[in-house]
């Protein structure tokens, strides 16, 4: 499932039957009882819960899990550079300003400033 897909719901019934849990029992020649479910009328057919509706879950919550870690991410960064310009313009800084997000400084050799690691930003 890609993030321009929209999650489509499954809308589960239970399944309701005139006797629930009633069961006949069968005499098997090597001795066994096999029960039979013998619920009466069903009046409502359930939905079945197996592999292939419980991995759609799945995968829905890893799906709506990963974006939300994207949107956050995403959030973060634009909290940055919005607090740099609003800083800049604050403070009639309106030429030369960059921003840069890094995640780490590991291709990068930093001669002056710091490296804020919460904002993932250097401070020259």
């Amino acid at each position: 499932m890609s993030t321009l897909n929209e999650y489509i719901k499954i809308k589960w019934q239970d399944h309701i039957v005139e006797r629930p849990g009633t069961f006949r029992e069968v005499q098997n020649q090597d001795g066994s009882v096999t029960h039979i479910p013998d619920e009466g009328e069903i009046l409502q057919e359930g939905t079945p819960v197996n592999a292939s509706k419980l991995n759609h879950m799945e995968e829905g919550i890893y799906q709506a899990n990963r974006q939300a870690k994207i949107n956050k991410d995403d959030i973060s960064s634009l909290a940055v550079e919005v607090a740099i310009l609003k800083n800049a313009a604050l403070n009639n800084f309106t030429h030369n300003i960059f921003v840069v997000n890094f995640a780490n400084l590991d291709s990068i050799k930093l001669a002056h400033g710091v490296y804020d690691e919460a904002g993932k930003r250097l401070v020259i």
